[in-house]
């Protein structure tokens, strides 16, 4: 069968970058009793903000190591795919969200904003009103444009978010200055 747009990413990938992330929140943690001390005259808050930290740290790093690890071994496949009939979507990174729908069955993707903690959801609405939240935002390398289109390509009758399907690449004002002066005008 076609498919018009696929994307696939092993949780090994996720289990690297709380890897780093590990690493960073000790260098930090480092960093914090190295150069604190410098910065304050303060002493008795410098103590008490670094006896939080010598016990933060250990939390923290158990547990964005103790996910890696677990990233590491499940290494399950998250995935996306648009054909010309359907749309399926499966994200085992917390509980194994699956589903496939038909696109005849698509009305739009929308995104949603809580407006009080500044998070935006994409969701998906199907015609009989049942709504399927839609995780890639969280996918590092995931093309919405290509994702948008495919779906678009697939049913165009399926409404997408504007915001983000009419974006433009734009340049610096200094790129295109150069471009100009180099004589590589679009």
């Amino acid at each position: 069968m076609k498919t018009y747009f696929i994307f696939t990413r092993k949780q090994r990938a996720s289990a690297r970058l709380l890897v780093i992330n590990a690493g960073v929140a000790f260098l930090l943690y480092v960093a914090a009793h190295h150069y604190l001390p410098q910065l304050t005259s303060d002493k008795d808050a410098l103590t008490q903000l670094l006896n939080v930290l010598d016990i933060a740290i250990w939390v923290i790093e158990a547990v964005l190591l103790g996910l890696a690890l677990w990233f590491w071994l499940e290494n399950k496949q998250i995935r996306v795919c648009v054909t010309p009939s359907t749309l399926s979507y499966f994200d085992p990174t917390f509980s194994d969200v699956g589903w496939q729908v038909k696109m005849a069955d698509i009305a739009q993707i929308k995104q949603v904003t809580d407006a009080q903690q500044n998070f935006l959801s994409n969701v998906l609405v199907l015609k009989n009103g049942e709504q399927k939240q839609l995780m890639y935002g969280n996918y590092r390398g995931f093309d919405r444009r290509a994702f948008f289109e495919a779906l678009v390509l697939a049913n165009p009758n399926i409404m997408v978010p504007d915001n983000i399907y009419s974006y433009k690449m734009q340049k610096p004002a200094w790129a295109k200055r150069i471009r100009k002066k180099l004589g590589w005008d679009e």
